[in-house]
């Protein structure tokens, strides 16, 4: 790490390359410490997990980016754009280490907020039935609950293998269902809830896929752990395709008949479907990270299950370090 501060080596996402050559260094991976940091400084959006697109204007987003940058004077290496992204999407640095109070807050939020959308907006509550939403966030805070403290059970890894089958489930049902939202068909506008809704579905999507890998690491399946970064690393990248922000903009601001309405609509869209692009590109950087942290702890010879209780179980150092093997 003292090679980063003296200019030799960088952090990019959660690896560490040398400035001179590329050559990987090793791998950062967030605590417990650095989690708790974060909901200490970031201020209620971030201590949510989960806030409404309406909620993150640029007014807040810069507030919480220099909440967060105070944070980040103590952690040289890493941007305050970097916590800025993690505080609005929640995902951190590597593997997903938040118990089991942080993560149902964020799911609760998130289930909450797409309840909101499917009562006030009839062509979103044609889309999700409410008993759907109902079993299928229930099953997921079931799964996170299990999450918690699978790794310091005695029959660890058929719990994990079973929780990873669990959240791969959600993953496919979140992401059928955030297709649905962002296929516009034949429609010749769209209300602004559409956006919303696709924020929604796409946090409660990353939040899955966090906690299906971190299942993974806990059963000790590594060469899973990279497949399965993969495959949802190319879903994220056809999702963020298929956003298609300039297609969605426009539709949304042909619901406003004044041209001045249009174009004041118009921009905001744009400025939420941004946030939205943002989030799957913070989505896909994480997922190579903990695709080549798999391969790190795997050539160091570390047990999955000890690195994930190793980082939630430290309260006081901010990121844990990996060294690479090459």
């Amino acid at each position: 790490m003292g090679r980063i501060g003296s200019g030799q080596a960088q952090l990019v996402g959660a690896i560490i390359k040398e400035v001179s050559t590329g050559q990987i260094l090793g791998h950062v991976q967030q605590t417990q410490g650095l989690a708790k940091k974060l909901l200490q400084a970031g201020g209620s959006a971030v201590q949510a997990g989960f806030a409404p697109l309406g909620l993150i204007n640029v007014a807040q987003n810069e507030q919480i980016k220099a909440r967060l940058g105070q944070l980040s004077q103590g952690l040289s290496h890493l941007q305050s754009l970097q916590f800025a992204n993690m505080a609005l999407t929640g995902i951190g640095i590597g593997v997903m280490v938040s118990g089991f109070v942080v993560m149902s807050r964020r799911l609760n939020a998130i289930e909450a907020h797409l309840d909101t959308l499917r009562e006030d907006v009839r062509e979103i509550g044609k889309m999700m039935q409410q008993a759907e939403l109902r079993i299928l966030f229930s099953d997921m805070r079931a799964a996170l609950k299990d999450l918690e403290h699978v790794a310091t059970r005695k029959d660890h890894l058929s719990l994990a293998s079973a929780l990873q089958r669990q959240f791969s489930t959600q993953v496919s049902r979140f992401s059928d269902l955030l297709e649905q939202a962002m296929r516009p068909a034949k429609a010749t506008t769209l209300p602004k809830e559409r956006l919303d809704l696709i924020w929604s579905l796409s946090s409660a999507l990353w939040l899955c896929q966090e906690a299906e890998l971190r299942a993974l690491f806990v059963s000790e399946d590594m060469l899973h752990v990279q497949n399965y970064a993969d495959l949802y690393v190319q879903e994220n990248l056809k999702h963020l395709v298929d956003l298609n922000p300039d297609a969605l903009a426009r539709l949304i601001a042909a619901s406003q008949e004044d041209l001045g309405s249009a174009i004041a609509l118009r921009l905001t869209a744009a400025s939420d479907l941004s946030l939205i692009a943002d989030g799957f590109s913070t989505a896909i950087e994480n997922l190579g990270q903990q695709r080549s942290l798999a391969q790190a702890l795997v050539d160091a010879g570390i047990s999955g299950r000890d690195f994930i209780q190793a980082a939630t179980g430290e309260t006081e150092k901010p990121l844990l370090f990996i060294p690479s093997n090459a």
